[in-house]
């Protein structure tokens, strides 16, 4: 049965009102939305997410799934022309332009993937990574059931050797890629060579 939540968009800011907001300290721009009552650990968002976004339900789920472990913030979406500080200050660590959907405590920057088909999971992990983020690969908009086996396959895959760009280095940087299938989070963690 398909959500019907009523979306209710957010009025378009300026880059400067967008500005004044990421000055402010963190503890103004994250707002906890959700505790976990079995670990305690809450699921902060940023005031500047936009809940009307078509992948705002997958990313709340996957960052209500991550508080059952760890403390988990929703990042928002920061254009291009956020300014250098406002960026390092929301995302310390990660390279220019990146916007990954999450933060942990526990896995660091994680940016969710909710592809149509499984043809596409390598390619979404792949940009995930881009990023400087682990990717989680989410069953809630695939059009086919994902088995165990076929998550195993699509993730060897992910860490094959044969992912690789024109200069040989690897696509997927990560050493784990995380998949949300049936509402609960699954974790790899690529084999170690010896």
């Amino acid at each position: 049965m398909k959500n019907h939540r009523k979306k209710i968009r957010q009025p378009k800011l300026s880059p400067a009102q967008k500005e004044f907001i990421y000055a402010q300290p963190l503890s103004v721009q994250f707002r906890i939305i959700h505790i976990d009552a079995d670990s305690g650990c809450a699921v902060y968002q940023h005031v500047l997410v936009d809940t009307a976004a078509d992948d705002y339900p997958q990313i709340l789920a996957v960052a209500k799934a991550y508080a059952q472990e760890t403390n988990c913030w929703i990042n928002p979406a920061m254009d291009q022309n956020s300014t250098w500080c406002a960026r390092r200050k929301i995302y310390p660590g990660i390279k220019d332009n990146a916007n990954p959907d999450l933060r942990t405590d526990k896995y660091g920057y994680i940016d969710v993937k909710s592809p149509r088909n499984k043809n596409n999971v390598v390619r979404n992990a792949n940009s995930a990574s881009a990023q400087g983020a682990i990717a989680v690969i989410t069953d809630l908009t695939i059009n086919e059931v994902l088995r165990h086996k076929m998550i195993l396959q699509l993730t060897h895959k992910i860490f094959s050797e044969q992912n690789k760009n024109l200069l040989g280095d690897s696509n997927y940087i990560k050493d784990e890629v995380h998949w949300f299938v049936k509402g609960k989070l699954l974790k790899y963690n690529r084999s170690k060579k010896h």
